[in-house]
């Protein structure tokens, strides 16, 4: 059976890779159905003439009409587009826009996916495929994503084995992620450039460099849309190593990119460098109908980064339509953190708490427990110096000292406001008789806790001073160099203590 339009679909193909028109190139490739007319005739005659099983005659087809790829350049044939052609065909011929059939479209895309991997990394011709590997990539993340969150259209989809040694199974969106991840590491060691930085005398990307940030948010997006953010960080040293800076690409590219990077330091702990990377995409996410959810998205991990560290949102922040919501869920904190209410903050990021599901959505509470209660215990302990803390005289030497048997006073009146356990809470009756176990209720922080509360804030630089064991006392430090003023002396501001570690200079993954 004669297949004109087949024939006449080829040899247009033919024809930008001779003019280097990559442009319609991308345009003539196209993958998402609905297909129109012309693509409808294409189907048909593959089906008739080329059914599956048959790829042998079609090659041979591709290769008569697509001289200028068995050409290739500079003695280098690029043989691999015509086996990704007969990969596309392939897929145009089989797919459906079926949603039963996702998981066939699934498999077809990432066998595409793999083809135009391997055409892209023609050392000279692979910019021509760059635009259609970013493209067919988008796909193979949105099924991997949507099969993730909805597995009943999987079905017995195989993603791969621990093997004999048993270890974890590669699951569908970890492979997806890999298979991007060939193309985007081919964009970046591209070095078909005329500078080594991979920017042109205009400072924009060149060749498949151009590709790199959205392949790479390409990756990023399935890993922490689908919970596997560990398998991230070969991507932000790559990055680091070998990328163009983030500022020659387009805003939208760095938004993405410094939201996730953002992130990723945040689940690592780095609360410095997040608050850095999360408020330089707020400051690239312009206002706009369309960029709302985005800039929500940042906002989340922005303030709760930026209170880790002692710096609070303002009303202002708070007013913003994409933070509606928001300051009933942090500002709590703030007050509590403010005023030393250990009380008020447990209660509010407590596992039961009306808001502790919204909270482990976003992957915030964990932290924000850990943290937060670190600077309310700074807090108790500024306001119980305050009031009770001993000045030394005008001119003296002494330093300016609280009493320990207050503060112990003040945290176990936090501690008596605890609920009751719930029976479910009590130890296990049957573990009684065993050493060191003790079934009574306990009595509330001692001595020996407050001291190593104390110590921990010293430790932090939270709080300047030492306890002198024998007196009982907290003695604050370095008064005269403050004008006599042992309280700013005692309790630097927590942002000018934390909020800046690890925000100066470079921060891994971002490349400036």
């Amino acid at each position: 059976m004669a297949t004109p339009m087949l024939g006449q679909f080829l040899t247009q193909i033919n024809g930008f890779i001779k003019a280097g028109n990559e442009t319609s190139l991308n345009d003539y490739l196209v993958l998402e159905p609905p297909f129109g007319p012309g693509y409808t005739q294409i189907i048909s005659e593959l089906r008739a003439t080329y059914p599956a099983g048959n790829d042998a005659a079609l090659e041979a087809k591709c290769a008569q009409l697509l001289p200028e790829a068995e050409k290739g350049d500079q003695g280098a044939t690029w043989t691999a587009f015509i086996r990704y052609m007969v990969t596309y065909l392939g897929y145009l011929r089989d797919v459906s826009a079926d949603q039963g059939q996702y998981r066939r479209t699934y498999e077809l895309l990432s066998e595409v996916q793999g083809r135009v991997n391997s055409a892209l990394s023609h050392s000279t011709l692979g910019y021509l495929i760059l635009r259609t590997a970013i493209t067919n990539a988008r796909l193979v993340c949105r099924l991997a994503i949507g099969l993730d969150r909805h597995p009943e259209l999987l079905g017995p989809l195989k993603t791969g084995g621990g093997g004999e040694e048993g270890g974890a199974r590669e699951t569908l969106p970890e492979k997806a992620a890999n298979t991007i991840r060939v193309a985007f590491t081919t964009a970046l060691n591209d070095r078909s450039g005329s500078q080594a930085n991979g920017l042109d005398s205009n400072g924009q990307p060149e060749g498949r460099r151009k590709g790199v940030y959205a392949l790479a948010n390409l990756c990023l997006k399935i890993l922490f849309q689908c919970k596997k953010t560990r398998n991230a960080s070969q991507i932000f040293q790559n990055i680091t190593s070998n990328a163009p800076p983030l500022n020659a690409y387009p805003k939208a590219q760095q938004v993405t990119y410094l939201y996730y990077l953002g992130r990723f330091l945040w689940q690592n702990g780095h609360f410095g460098p997040s608050a850095k990377v999360l408020g330089r995409a707020w400051e690239l996410c312009h206002a706009g109908s369309g960029t709302a959810k985005q800039r929500r998205s940042i906002l989340i991990y922005l303030i709760a980064s930026n209170l880790i560290l002692g710096r609070f949102p303002s009303a202002a922040l708070l007013s913003l339509p994409e933070a509606h919501g928001l300051s009933e869920k942090f500002m709590p904190m703030c007050l509590a953190i403010r005023s030393g209410n250990l009380l008020a903050l447990r209660r509010h990021l407590d596992f039961n708490s009306e808001h502790a599901a919204w909270f482990l959505h976003f992957r915030l509470l964990l932290q924000l427990r850990n943290r937060c209660e670190v600077l309310a215990w700074r807090s108790l302990v500024r306001k119980v110096f305050l009031l009770k803390g001993t000045l030394p005289e005008a001119g003296s030497n002494k330093a300016a000292f609280l009493d320990l048997p207050l503060l112990v006073a003040a945290f176990r009146a936090v501690d008596s406001q605890k609920p009751a356990l719930d029976p479910e809470d009590k130890p296990d009756p049957d573990l009684e008789g065993t050493t060191d176990f003790d079934n009574k209720m306990e009595t509330g922080i001692d001595e020996y806790g407050i001291i190593s509360i104390l110590s921990s804030l010293v430790d932090q630089g939270l709080l300047r001073g030492f306890v002198a064991h024998k007196q009982q006392k907290l003695a604050i430090l370095g008064s005269k160099n403050f004008g006599g003023n042992a309280v700013v002396a005692g309790f630097p501001a927590v942002w000018g203590v934390i909020g800046r570690k690890g925000g100066e200079g470079g921060v891994v993954g971002w490349k400036t």
